[in-house]
């Protein structure tokens, strides 16, 4: 029988755990389609890409503390996007955020995944709760749009078109009902780059990953044979994903992968969570 997916309330519940403690799930998410334009004047290219939010998550626990005593703890990626995070959050609203952020990870960091930006978009969620901000979800996004890139789509969930170079606009559309077999060769890709060569030679991301990571041109090859509803790569790569309507479907796929060495997960789409 396939597994039981928790229901899409669940990802998007924040569940207080303690006095001052609250925790929730930070989704991973996935390019479906991704296009790169030029190269705008603020030094960020012009974006057009169909985002979905699927059941792959880590977990973030914050407690509130004594002032001045603050910390990260499970979070070990190079640009720390909690941290900027905070900074922005306390920068709008003037007040001091002492807090200790527990993130216990499990979407791969440098996956074209967004988990660090989906942490910090469920950061900015439990500070809001956690300190009684009583931000709108509109000053979350003002917010979010200073951390990075992805947060304010992640900040929502379901699907959207989002478009934009520094700052994204986010049109919702409708999310299918899919499982997706999302497989992660061991070979981290540069974003910086990605974006060199792409400007280059005019190839796309797609392309570019399938040219420098064997395994990348392999595993897109094995989900076409299966007929994915949809099917692509993530972000910048190497990642591969398809998507199908059943979850036997998936699960065949990603028994066919057993040769990977890398990470390979099954995740379901999910609704918006705001």
């Amino acid at each position: 029988m396939p597994i039981r997916y928790p229901e899409d309330r669940t990802y998007r519940s924040i569940i207080r755990i303690g006095k001052d403690s609250y925790s929730a799930c930070a989704l991973a998410k996935l390019n479906i389609t991704l296009s790169i334009g030029k190269k705008e004047k603020n030094g960020f290219h012009n974006l057009s890409s169909t985002m979905q939010a699927i059941s792959l998550h880590d977990f973030i626990t914050l407690t509130k503390t004594k002032p001045g005593k603050s910390e990260i703890l499970g979070y070990f990626i190079k640009e720390n996007l909690i941290e900027k995070a905070l900074e922005a959050l306390s920068a709008n609203t003037g007040k001091e955020l002492p807090c200790r952020i527990e993130v216990a990870k499990t979407i791969p960091a440098a996956a074209g995944l967004g988990g660090g930006s989906s942490d910090a978009a469920t950061v900015l969620r439990l500070a809001n709760k956690a300190f009684d901000l009583s931000l709108g979800i509109e000053e979350l996004e003002e917010v979010a749009q200073k951390v990075g890139n992805d947060v304010s789509f992640l900040l929502h969930g379901g699907r959207a078109l989002v478009t934009g170079s520094k700052e994204h606009r986010i049109k919702r559309m409708k999310v299918p009902s899919l499982y997706y077999v999302v497989a992660r060769p061991l070979m981290e890709l540069s974003t910086r780059e990605m974006y060199d060569l792409h400007d280059r030679t005019g190839k796309s991301f797609l392309e570019l990953a399938s040219e420098m990571c064997p395994d990348t041109r392999k595993l897109l090859a094995l989900v076409k044979k299966h007929n994915p509803v949809e099917s692509g790569i993530t972000g910048k790569g190497p990642t591969v994903f398809a998507g199908y309507k059943s979850y036997g479907e998936c699960r065949s796929v990603a028994e066919s992968m057993a040769w990977l060495k890398g990470d390979v997960f099954i995740a379901r789409s999910v609704e918006r969570f705001i």
